[in-house]
């Protein structure tokens, strides 16, 4: 039997005339649409219910903002600082997040669709009970991300640092982690059940399984240390 094939992840529908603006003010409630903000200083900000749409963000401090109720439509972010930042329950449909500082971002229970995170540090990002669709991982740091109870089907993870990741409950049918690392994962054995690896992360993730289910692993030379 044939492997299905994936479906194209659909890139943002960005214009080709989009209004620049060096920075962009935003409020509760507020939309904004087909924008190219450059440098926008939103750090520490908490707004609600704010709407973008077919928007680029380039070189913005967004690091500590708590954005309640985040709607993105068609986004591009490059180079931006979201560490810290706190998006819980966040509705994200096609969107690239490109060279971005994702460290600490809190995603929980954030829905993501047609979604391209690449090149990105994202150590300790959140994503429990997050739920993503059409989703690529490319190049990312996400050392110690906890992914607890996520919805992760048929996500594809490439080049990435998973090492110290949280996977306990998390949903990998069909996601595919070949060529990452993924040592040290924090889970239970049925974890990554209907995932798919290459033959090297097997060697890896077998002494990860072996001390989940109490197996010692010891040299033939040890043997005078045995009972």
């Amino acid at each position: 039997m044939m492997p299905r094939k994936r479906p194209p992840i659909a890139p943002p529908r960005l214009p080709q005339a989009l209004r620049a603006v060096p920075d962009l003010e935003v409020v509760d409630d507020g939309v904004y649409a087909d924008l190219d903000v450059t440098g926008c200083r939103l750090a520490a900000r908490a707004v609600r219910n704010v709407r973008l749409e077919r928007v680029r963000f380039r070189d913005g401090d967004l690091s500590g903002a708590r954005l309640d109720g985040l709607v993105l439509a068609d986004v591009r972010l490059e180079g931006c600082d979201l560490a810290n930042a706190s998006w819980r329950g966040a509705s994200i449909d096609r969107a690239e997040l490109i060279e971005c500082r994702l460290t600490g971002l809190d995603l929980s229970e954030a829905s993501l669709r047609h979604v391209v995170i690449r090149r990105c540090q994202a150590s300790l990002v959140s994503l429990r009970f997050a739920e993503i669709k059409h989703g690529r991982l490319e190049e990312c740091v996400m050392t110690e991300a906890d992914l607890q109870n996520a919805k992760l089907p048929a996500l594809v993870v490439r080049g990435c640092d998973l090492r110290n990741v949280s996977l306990y409950g998390a949903h990998l049918d069909g996601a595919d982690l070949r060529g990452s690392n993924l040592d040290d994962l924090r889970m239970r054995p049925t974890d990554l059940t209907g995932a798919i690896v290459d033959p090297a992360q097997v060697v890896g993730l077998a002494r990860t399984f072996a001390a989940l289910l109490g197996v010692k692993v010891r040299e033939a030379q040890d043997d005078d240390e045995l009972c």
